[in-house]
């Protein structure tokens, strides 16, 4: 469906660059901050819980992204979705180190750069799908990224035999609406908001063949779902809930319906990457 269209194939070509001197101003700033926290770092020691995500991994990326899987698991473990949830339902403190690995949207890139990067290492990963991208034609993608302008250009997405595959291995295929909603817009109208969260639900289950019992909800801060949204996804059996709001994750404090996550994106440097495993800005 996707073969009329011209795609980023590599992380420079998909990326936007940074726009206007303040933009320009702020991510210098931003910069200087991650290097100086990088200098203070160290591994860590301390048990932690921590989940990170991203939306990407491009070919020109694979190098940074297997040396971070290395670096992180030396500091930590991967767990799966179902060991995480076990992890923060267990409400002792615990005593290991642990880590969570998601991607969203559902870009091929991810099964096809990252994929055999992710089995080698044996780092279990979750990739939150909206289901109207998977094999979508080419209206649908113009008119997704039309309104994603952190993207210079469009980025293949997934088909179906790849998303079943994935599952079928060390992947996890989660739930990220139907056409990338936002929830909190349309939560007056309680049939389209099924339909994007129950609905892609039954999507998935019927082209992977596994329960999809994760959800991630599109865009990801605290504005982008209220508690009617947060209902129709405990509604629809979903028994975790990511956001993309940072923070720490604290078994038995912590809800499975709204676990923080720290976004990374394997174009960065790989001690900028660290500086987001080991917890920067998680208090």
């Amino acid at each position: 469906m996707q073969d009329d269209l011209c795609f980023a194939e590599t992380a420079a070509e998909a990326w936007a660059p940074v726009a206007g001197w303040r933009a320009r101003i702020r991510g210098a700033a931003r910069a200087a901050r991650i290097r100086i926290e990088a200098m203070r770092q160290r591994p860590a020691a301390a048990p932690f819980v921590r989940c990170l995500y991203a939306h990407a991994v491009f070919a020109d990326t694979v190098p940074t992204f297997r040396a971070f899987l290395r670096a992180a698991k030396q500091e930590g473990e991967f767990v799966d979705t179902p060991t995480l949830r076990a992890i923060i339902a267990d409400g002792r403190p615990s005593d290991g180190r642990f880590f969570h690995l998601s991607f969203d949207d559902g870009f091929a890139s991810v099964y096809e750069d990252g994929g055999p990067v992710m089995e080698d290492e044996r780092v279990p990963y979750t990739m939150f799908v909206a289901t109207d991208l998977i094999d979508a034609d080419p209206k649908t993608l113009n008119s997704y990224f039309a309104h994603m302008p952190a993207y210079r250009a469009r980025v293949r997405t997934l088909d179906w035999p790849q998303a079943k595959a994935a599952a079928g291995g060390i992947g996890e295929i989660g739930c990220h609406t139907r056409t990338h909603a936002r929830l909190s817009n349309i939560s007056g109208e309680p049939a389209r908001l099924a339909d994007e969260i129950a609905g892609a639900k039954a999507i998935i289950e019927g082209h992977v063949g596994r329960p999809c019992d994760s959800f991630a909800w599109p865009y990801g801060t605290a504005t982008d779902i209220d508690h009617r949204g947060r209902a129709a996804i405990a509604a629809a059996g979903f028994t975790s809930n990511f956001s993309a709001v940072r923070g720490a994750v604290r078994p038995g404090t912590t809800d499975v319906m709204d676990i923080p996550r720290h976004q990374v994106e394997f174009h960065w440097p790989l001690r900028e990457l660290m500086v987001w495993a080991r917890g920067f800005r998680e208090a």
